[in-house]
Formats: structure tokens, sequence, C-alpha cells
């Protein structure tokens, strides 16, 4: 298969079973490189840091901020289609497009995984890897160190519990937590804070 048709699988909705040594990786390097020194650089030079994200991703919004320690595995295949917060330390493994939307919180140490590998050793062995692309909906909050897995879909106003393992689409204004993580509860009313308690 030619290198053009390899890189229309990677970028697909679709998801791909293939050879990772087939991958084009002048691309995946030079991402590498871009994101060593986007956390080297000072959180203070925010117009470096957004021309270096602007080269990373494959769509860029100004309203996002993404601290240091973030890592890629392409770049290319990871878009913010709104204002988003990336804490510390995330992992994008976007072998296949990871998609999020507005308003969404990601904790530290949170992984975002389109990349697996076949159960059967030996196929595992050959250099085979599976991937399938991560969609995130609108106001979702992904608690620290969760891990989402290829394949899945997040509704609106979801939240995923610090350290959930997620395998399975989760629903809008639903709650998640554990490994693997299952629905807690629906979002309601009674977790509005009510506004005598805000201090500031």
């Amino acid at each position: 298969m030619r290198q053009e048709e390899i890189m229309k699988l990677v970028t697909s909705k679709d998801g791909y079973i293939g050879h990772a040594m087939s991958i084009p990786h002048e691309r995946q390097n030079k991402a590498h490189e871009l994101v060593v020194a986007y956390n080297q650089i000072s959180p203070a030079d925010t117009k470096r840091r957004e021309e270096l994200l602007k080269q990373i991703l494959g769509t860029y919004n100004e309203q996002i901020v993404i601290q240091n320690g973030v890592h890629f595995d392409f770049g290319f295949n990871t878009h913010f289609l709104g204002m988003a917060y990336v804490n510390f330390g995330v992992t994008f493994l976007d072998t296949s497009p990871i998609t999020i939307g507005d308003m969404c919180f990601i904790a530290p140490g949170v992984i975002l995984t389109c990349a697996g590998h076949p159960v059967v050793s030996e196929q595992r062995n050959l250099g085979l890897e599976t991937s399938k692309p991560i969609t995130i909906g609108n106001s979702v909050w992904i608690g620290a160190h969760a891990t989402i897995c290829g394949g899945v879909k997040i509704g609106d106003h979801a939240v995923i519990g610090a350290g959930a393992v997620v395998l399975h689409d989760v629903p809008e204004n639903t709650i998640v937590a554990g490994v693997p993580a299952k629905e807690i509860r629906p979002i309601t009313d009674k977790d509005i804070i009510p506004s005598d308690q805000i201090l500031f």
C-alpha cells in the first residue's frame, strides 16, 4: 500500500489494523521535535507556545490552554473544536483522530489512546497495531489519570472519574468511574453548587 493510502487510513474516522512500521514517520518525528520544544518553553512565552501548537495540532483553537509535559503521537490527528484546558502531563496517542469539543477540562496524567495491539502475541510480535478514533463532546471533564481508549465517544457534559479506564461510549450528562469505567449516575440539578457556598 502506498504511503498516501496509509495516511488516508491514519486520518480517517474508521480506524485501521496495520503494521505500525509501515506508517510514514517523518511527520510523527517532526511532531515529537515540536512537542519537546513546546515543553521547554516558559509558560510566559504565550506567542511562541501558540506558534508551536499551530504546527503540532490538526485543528488549533486560540482558546485552548495546554500545560507542559504534554505528549502527542502524531499531533496532526488531534482536533480542538473550542475552549479546552489540558493540565500537566497529558498524553494523546492520536494514531487515529481525537476530536475534543468546546469547554472541556482534561486533568493531569490523562491518557487518550487510539492505539492498541492484538491480544494474540504472534500477531503483536509482527508489529500489528489497531487504532480507532476518540470523540469527546462539549463540556466534558476528564479526571486525573483517567485513560480513554480507542473507539470511545464521550457525550456532552459527561464526567469521567479520576483513574477510570473508559472502554465503551459514555452517555451525555453521566458520571462514570472505575476500572473498567461504569455508569455511576446521571448528573442532575442536585449537583448544582448553591450560590451561597461560592466564596469568590
